[in-house]
């Protein structure tokens, strides 16, 4: 099994993908109050990276989160908070 998180944002509170990725680099995570979220999930070692986007996509989705006016990715291991 591999770790893996997928981090979404508001396009309304990021102007891109790299400032979203940023963000959940910087100390200011989790107490930002920028609209975003990160899920954290284990995947077998096997999955292809669009299986692995689409587990993190069914976490997010789950969570009233859409593909519309957002920016995604997702990212091997933790978050370090």
């Amino acid at each position: 099994m591999n770790t893996y998180t997928f981090i979404i944002g508001s396009a309304d509170d990021f102007e891109s993908l790299d400032e979203l990725i940023s963000h959940f680099e910087s100390s200011s995570f989790p107490n930002s109050i920028c609209n975003c979220s990160s899920y954290e999930f284990d995947a077998p070692a096997g999955c292809d990276q669009d299986t692995i986007v689409m587990i993190g996509r069914g976490y997010a989705f789950s969570n009233d989160w859409c593909m519309d006016h957002t920016f995604s990715t997702c990212i091997r291991g933790t978050l370090e908070v």
